[in-house]
């Protein structure tokens, strides 16, 4: 937990993984636009964002919110809310406040709307923070949650293990396994009567090396201290290589969706 909390202290690593997919996605439907047209919320909701980063889901979609929405955003992460508030000042009837979705300081069916985008892998205890989001749900509430699935991103590992096998950062990539596509379902529905998911069919072609460099520096502390000095030399020198080979591009695949849970 403790690098999860160091990785999230603030938005610049964040930032720098949102960047890649910003400027590289063959889905030309912004990942925050398709977030934004799957959700249904009706006039006067009360809605809780759990782990809102930065803050950009809102920012992005600023225009589409109406004045009659209650929102309030939140994250486990002090500097992140900070973050928030810069990037949505802007945008009426939003409120800020520090929260662990283990322990919601809410009372019972306080929402119409819970939201947690890419954040419930990091959670260590799931099934307690699932009995939290249904308890201060509303009967008939909605809990959004988006996550990856197993293949996501999982060529810069493959490219990883190529350049040097004595490397060991599959977990880098893995998050999958604790609540991705293919297992959230099962965890989700012992608190939720019906649980869909809708995917978001999306990858990335690169045409830059440094973008993948700052991605990769981003994701891990070890990382960091493996891509120094000559191996960082040698590994642009690769990745220039197999961009070439590929035509110009480095081929990246994607895997994101969406479960609704009712």
């Amino acid at each position: 937990m403790g690098e999860i909390i160091e990785q999230y202290n603030n938005a610049s690593n964040l930032d720098a993984r949102i960047s890649i997919h910003k400027n590289y996605s063959t889905n030309k439907t912004d990942w925050f636009h398709w977030l934004f047209s799957q959700y249904q919320i009706g006039q006067n909701s009360r809605i809780l964002e759990l782990g809102c980063g930065n803050g950009n889901f809102w920012s992005k979609n600023g225009h589409s919110i109406p004045s009659c929405w209650d929102v309030t955003l939140s994250d486990f992460s002090e500097g992140m809310l900070a973050d928030a508030r810069k990037n949505t000042q802007h945008l009426p009837n939003l409120k800020f406040e520090q929260i662990d979705i283990q322990t919601i300081p809410y009372e019972s069916n306080a929402f119409d709307v819970i939201i947690a985008n890419h954040m419930l892998y990091h959670v260590p205890d799931r099934p307690r923070a699932f009995h939290e989001v249904r308890r201060v749900l509303k009967p008939g509430g909605v809990f959004y949650s988006s996550t990856i699935g197993k293949r996501h991103l999982i060529e810069f590992n493959d490219l990883i293990m190529e350049f040097d096998p004595a490397t060991n950062f599959s977990a880098v990539f893995s998050n999958a396994g604790e609540f991705g596509m293919e297992n959230g379902a099962a965890q989700l529905q012992p608190f939720f009567s019906d649980v869909r998911l809708m995917p978001y069919p999306d990858g990335l072609k690169i045409t830059e090396i440094q973008p993948i460099i700052d991605y990769l520096l981003s994701t891990n502390s070890e990382i960091n201290k493996w891509l120094t000095g000559e191996k960082l030399s040698a590994f642009i020198r690769f990745l220039e290589q197999k961009k070439q080979e590929n035509g110009g591009t480095i081929d990246i695949t994607k895997a994101t969706g969406l479960f609704i849970s009712i």
